[in-house]
């Protein structure tokens, strides 16, 4: 499809940011390929395979607030088009058309950690806590003033949290420990077999392959033969 360009999709301008507008509307990702685009791909396979190449800190920037809106009426219901890339979410964001009840309200209206008008990604609530925690510093192992090491001060549960709280302001996690070195895409992994098949095949292979340049392997063993020979002067 084809790419827009919107102004809605840069940073406000209070928050002092002159961060240019974004390729695909809300993503907090930039899409500019890096290099040759292979034949036959799409904008969908591109942002499948897309990596991380930005600073953490430039796409906080792009932080959208979350909105709650009445639920969608028709059967069935439209998925949600923000993050979709021709058909296929290509990243979770946050679902606006929910039906909020009274544990999600009280949630909205009590815990800091969802009071979206303050949220900040670098200090962080959990859930009902009042306690703010330093994002990374406190999801990390940390030494103290005697050089010993100590777990982080926020347990996996409670990291959990702060990355749903990520998602949900539209924000990749990117404290994850291979947010820029992503494993290959599934599509992109070498075809496996089974055992008998690539033994016998593979080493097929290799013999044809090896065959195409056997004149040269010939001399090259020659030579090689040669100046192992003792020196009979």
């Amino acid at each position: 499809g084809a790419v827009i360009r919107c102004t809605h999709n840069r940073p406000a301008a209070s928050a002092g940011s002159r961060f240019p507008a974004q390729l695909y509307p809300g993503h907090p990702h930039n899409f500019t390929p890096l290099r040759p685009v292979p034949t036959g791909w799409n904008s969908t396979d591109r942002a499948l395979r897309d990596v991380a190449w930005e600073s953490r800190f430039d796409l906080m920037e792009r932080r959208i607030e979350p909105r709650y809106a009445a639920e969608c009426v028709g059967t069935p219901r439209r998925e949600m088009q923000e993050g979709m890339i021709g058909g296929i979410r290509v990243r979770p964001v946050q679902n606006p058309y929910v039906r909020l009840k009274a544990a999600m309200k009280y949630r909205l209206n009590t815990w800091q950690s969802r009071n979206w008008k303050q949220w900040s990604p670098n200090l962080s609530h959990v859930r009902g806590g009042r306690r703010r925690y330093r994002i990374p510093q406190d999801i990390a192992p940390y030494k103290d003033e005697l050089g010993e090491w100590h777990p982080p001060r926020l347990s996996g549960r409670y990291k959990a949290d702060v990355e749903k709280q990520y998602l949900m302001n539209s924000l990749p996690w990117v404290w994850s420990n291979d947010y820029y070195n992503q494993r290959l895409h599934i599509w992109d992994w070498e075809p496996r077999g089974l055992k008998r098949w690539y033994k016998k095949h593979w080493r097929k292979a290799q013999v044809d392959e090896a065959l195409k340049r056997a004149d040269e392997m010939i001399e090259d063993y020659r030579k090689e033969r040669r100046q192992a020979k003792r020196l009979s002067w």
